[in-house]
């Protein structure tokens, strides 16, 4: 943003000099039609003091065009690099580093706005240094006792300024951290609310929420009270110099030492230095809560982000999963499985509950941290830009995520495309889920999507994972919600229409698993005490057997049990 400033700052340097030149103007008209008693020379230096009104109007205006320039850039681009940061990593990463979770939003809203507030305030120490240059060397060629007088101010703000800021930052940072906190609280507060009231356990999420904003408002208020104090303070040392200078002025006057104008011009530069005074106080403040909010920030933006270009993808390719693990603090590990699935081919993950079914498809997905490859052809998914990696696989969730607003506007997030195009309504069987529904496409999905029973927000984000058309498609038990003909029939479809396609299925349903080529069965996790990792053994394709190993290293080494048959409900 550097040339957006430093056009600001040439105008605001513009408009200070007109600004500060418009004081000795006018104090020269009042000697010239006052003390010398020529109504001409008042009218030149009133001519005079108009023109630099107009230069100083220009000026500001300049000046805070290419600063609100400078402050709307700097937030988009911070706001952007926020989103490529969270989505270059894994969620379980993200999590530890900023050490807290759900106030992403308060980040990349308060926070930024904190900073470019800032950012927008910058210019104005070129002005509060204009204005110290210039009057400086001005009020001593007035009269050096005046300028003795306004220096004696300089200690006490010092002194000012050296206290509060320090006080004022930690109370700052706590209020930022009150912030965070009540976005989370919020944030659950929106997801939970519901499934909670069904048990009538909403209260507490609701007192938590009234808890946190309670801290806000007590974080606030001290906040505040540190503020007023500093800004009065601040407010009241220039304006006893104002009540000095007049008393000291008036006798100089008194004495003949400085005209009326002087005496004028010298009140209204005091009233400057006021104004610049409280504008330094002000900006001192806002460096202390922008630095708070720079360092919430510079959490997310650190986070490590590895070289990853841009690769040559084949169109269609095989996905490779070799010895995939994830491990945990007081976990369990999950994996390792082993697979090689050509595009056509649907593969199920099942197990029983627990077993890690989610989160092999999210280590696949890249979404948490794994030892072992996941590789596309002979491209390692972890090696891939985000951009990339988001177009190859699509993942879908087991929890579905709506935003409010109809079906059809659901389905366009992934790229504006026009409803006639959305086919893949049809493949994920909203046309039958929506039956009943006389608005079809256009029914509203309502807040987070509870207008829709549960099987309808299921196939609503199916929907919309298939018009990406990403050659390998991740789903989590995305049927599990929808009646069992709904369920076939979507099956159906979307057999056929992932016909070029890989598909990696968690799930338990009997109707998925008699559609799927093979089937991976995961371990049950060890019992409480032990440590160990789950191993899956797949069959080969069109076996109708499942096999499952289990290897236990602590409290001492177990043989795998022999094969045995799922459950079909964990």
């Amino acid at each position: 943003m550097r040339g957006h400033v430093l056009r600001s700052v040439a105008w605001a340097a513009l408009r200070q000099s007109a600004f500060l030149a418009m004081p000795w103007l006018l104090g020269r008209a009042v000697d010239a039609g006052v003390q010398a008693g020529s109504p001409r020379g008042a009218l030149l230096y009133g001519g005079a003091f108009l023109a630099a009104a107009c230069v100083e109007y220009a000026g500001m205006r300049g000046w805070q065009l290419w600063a609100t320039l400078a402050d709307n850039r700097a937030g988009t681009w911070l706001r952007t690099r926020l989103l490529t940061a969270i989505l270059a990593v894994d969620t379980d990463t993200l999590q530890r580093r900023t050490g807290t979770f759900g106030d992403l939003t308060t980040r990349a809203t308060r926070d930024v706005d904190t900073v470019i507030v800032w950012i927008h305030g910058l210019t104005t120490w070129v002005v509060i240094g204009l204005t110290a240059f210039v009057l400086v060397p001005a009020v001593a060629g007035l009269d050096p006792l005046l300028l003795l007088v306004a220096a004696a101010t300089v200690p006490v703000l010092l002194a000012v300024n050296r206290v509060f800021p320090p006080l004022f930052g930690r109370r700052a940072e706590h209020l930022a951290a009150a912030h965070g906190a009540r976005g989370s609280a919020a944030e659950q507060l929106l997801s939970a609310h519901l499934p909670l009231r069904g048990v009538g356990a909403d209260h507490l999420l609701v007192e938590r929420h009234h808890r946190h904003s309670t801290e806000v408002t007590r974080a606030t208020k001290r906040l505040a009270s540190v503020g007023s104090v500093w800004e009065a303070v601040a407010f009241a040392v220039p304006l006893l110099a104002v009540t000095a200078g007049l008393l000291v002025g008036g006798l100089a006057v008194a004495d003949g030492r400085i005209t009326v104008g002087a005496l004028t011009t010298f009140v209204l530069w005091t009233g400057t230095v006021s104004l610049a005074v409280n504008a330094m106080i002000a900006r001192l403040g806002g460096f202390t809560e922008a630095r708070v909010a720079a360092d919430r920030i510079a959490r997310i933006l650190e986070l490590p982000e590895p070289a990853r270009p841009y690769v040559d993808l084949p169109g269609r390719d095989v996905l490779r999963v070799d010895g995939l693990t994830v491990r945990r603090p007081d976990r369990a590990a999950v994996g390792p499985p082993t697979l090689t699935a050509a595009p056509g081919e649907w593969v199920v993950l099942t197990g029983p509950t627990g077993s890690g079914k989610s989160t092999l498809l999210r280590a696949v997905a890249q979404l948490v941290p794994a030892s072992g490859t996941a590789a596309y052809g002979e491209v390692p998914l972890a090696r891939l830009d985000p951009e990339q990696l988001n177009a190859l696989v699509g993942f879908v969730p087991e929890g579905p995520l709506l935003l409010h607003g109809t079906v059809t506007e659901n389905l366009l997030l992934p790229g504006d495309r026009p409803p006639a195009e959305v086919a893949a309504a049809h493949t994920a069987g909203l046309d039958l889920a929506l039956a009943q529904s006389a608005d079809g496409l256009d029914t509203q999905v309502g807040e987070r999507g509870g207008a829709l029973s549960g099987g309808q927000r299921q196939l609503v984000t199916l929907a919309r994972a298939l018009l990406r058309d990403s050659p390998v498609l991740l789903l989590d038990d995305v049927t599990s919600a929808p009646d069992a003909a709904t369920e076939a029939a979507v099956l159906d479809r979307l057999r056929a229409a992932t016909a070029d396609r890989i598909v990696l299925f968690a799930t338990h349903a009997p109707a998925v698993r008699a559609h799927a080529d093979r089937e991976i069965t995961l371990a049950a996790p060890p019992v409480s005490g032990t440590r160990g990792t789950a191993a899956a053994t797949p069959t080969a394709p069109g076996t109708g057997q499942t096999t499952t190993a289990a290897t236990a290293t602590l409290p001492a080494p177990a043989a795998p049990p022999a094969p045995e048959q799922e459950p079909l409900h964990g």
